[in-house]
C-alpha cells in the first residue's frame, strides 16, 4: 500500500490529479481520514508537497492569464480592422444592390409610361417616333 500512496502523491506533485482527488484516493486505500496513513513526518511532507503544488498552480494561472491577455492585445487591432473591412464591404454591396434595384424600377416605370402613352396612337408621346410593331 505504501507504493500506491507514493504514486498518488507523485501524481499530485506532477499536477496530474487535484488535491481533492489525492485525498479521496488515499482515503479509499484504507481509512476514512488520510492522516492515519502517515507518521507525523510523512504528514508534514504531504502538506509541504500540497503547498508547493498550490503555489505552482497559482503561478501557472497567473502566467496563463498574462499570456492570454498579451495574445488578446495582439489580436484585438487585427479583429477591429477585419470587422471594419467586413462592415465597409457589406455597406458597399448593399449600396450596389439598392442602386441596381432603383435603376430597374426606374426602367420599369419608364416602360410602363411609354406603353401607356403609345397605346392606340400612331406615334409615341415623348418624341413622336413611330410606334413599335
Amino acid at each position: 500500500m505504501k507504493q500506491e500512496r507514493l504514486k498518488i502523491l507523485s501524481l499530485l506533485e506532477e499536477g496530474k490529479i487535484t488535491a481533492d482527488d489525492a485525498a479521496m484516493l488515499l482515503e479509499k486505500l484504507g481509512s476514512s481520514e488520510s492522516h492515519y496513513f502517515f507518521s507525523d513526518d510523512t504528514a508534514e511532507q504531504v502538506e509541504e508537497k500540497l503547498h508547493r503544488f498550490a503555489k505552482n498552480a497559482e503561478h501557472f494561472a497567473k502566467e496563463f492569464g498574462h499570456k492570454v491577455g498579451d495574445a488578446y492585445k495582439d489580436v484585438e487591432p487585427k479583429l477591429k480592422k477585419a470587422s471594419q473591412a467586413v462592415l465597409e464591404k457589406t455597406a458597399s454591396i448593399v449600396d450596389d444592390i439598392a442602386h441596381t434595384l432603383h435603376d430597374s424600377l426606374e426602367k420599369a416605370k419608364a416602360n410602363e409610361t411609354e406603353k401607356a402613352c403609345c397605346d392606340g396612337k400612331e406615334t409615341c408621346c415623348d418624341d413622336n417616333t413611330p410606334k413599335p410593331n
